[in-house]
């Protein structure tokens, strides 16, 4: 590392970036963390255009019109410059993690970085030991009292050839979403999830914000394995696309999932 480069520490989500910045403070460290854009785990990457992104999410998602952004360039425009050396924050067996730091180092073009990953770590919760499934699940002091920041390590050559190949593959397939199996980013077709959103709706109207919100608890603790989480955007374009095909009934003026009643059938399922 140069000895002028400014270390910067980077992770995907606003949330998630305010956390390890908190965490830093408490340890006495200033440096900058900033929070990469884009949910990567849905929708196209190749090209991987924000505007192309954007199209697709209206056209098939439907989003509320609160989700409704486009994703912001600047913060990876931002680390992938040369005056900074970089430390990425990840735990892996998060989709929307694992798709960004694969994106990230695939820009990085070959270039060094450093590495803190949180996967499959036992850390401190006032609760007792746990795994995490996320960077997200971290409180600052669960990251303090883990030590977290003192695992930080060099990213090898080896492994950032691997995590661009990976990246490259899975552009390639440019499916419409990604998920975590055996500890790897793969392809999934627009319907992985139909079956649980489905199994949490009832006979009873009920506002579709409400089945959403059971469907993604039951993806985090229910199902094996656990922590399959996904976005809400994801589940209210599925539900409505499923309304559409008649496995749902819905009523509502929109365009919000909170706009929206939504209910199972009272006749026989399409085949």
């Amino acid at each position: 590392m140069p000895s002028e480069a400014e270390v910067v520490h980077v992770a995907w989500g606003v949330s998630r970036a305010d956390t390890i910045r908190d965490a830093l403070r408490s340890q006495g460290d200033e440096a900058r963390v900033i929070a990469l854009s884009g949910s990567l785990h849905f929708g196209p990457i190749d090209p991987p255009d924000p505007d192309v992104r954007h199209a697709w999410l209206r056209a098939v998602m439907r989003p509320d019109p609160y989700a409704d952004q486009r994703e912001a360039e600047e913060p990876w425009m931002e680390v992938t410059s040369p005056r900074v050396h970089l430390v990425y924050w990840v735990c892996m067996s998060d989709a929307a993690e694992n798709a960004s730091f694969l994106e990230f180092a695939f820009r990085m073009n070959g270039r060094p970085f450093d590495i803190i990953d949180a996967t499959a770590l036992d850390f401190v919760t006032r609760d007792g030991i746990r795994k995490p499934w996320s960077l997200g699940i971290m409180r600052r002091e669960d990251i303090v009292a883990s030590g977290l920041r003192d695992k930080r390590r060099v990213f090898s050559r080896t492994e950032r050839d691997a995590a661009a190949a990976a990246w490259t593959a899975l552009r390639s397939e440019n499916a419409p979403l990604r998920i975590v199996r055996d500890g790897r980013l793969v392809s999934a077709p627009l319907t992985h999830y139909d079956a649980a959103l489905m199994s949490q709706a009832t006979r009873d109207w009920e506002v579709a914000a409400r089945v959403i919100g059971r469907t993604m608890q039951h993806l985090t603790d229910e199902v094996d394995p656990p922590g399959q989480v996904v976005s809400d955007i994801v589940l209210f374009g599925r539900l409505q696309s499923l309304g559409d095909a008649g496995y749902f009934e819905i009523k509502g003026s929109g365009p919000g999932m909170r706009d929206y009643e939504v209910r199972k059938p009272t006749t026989r399922l399409p085949a």
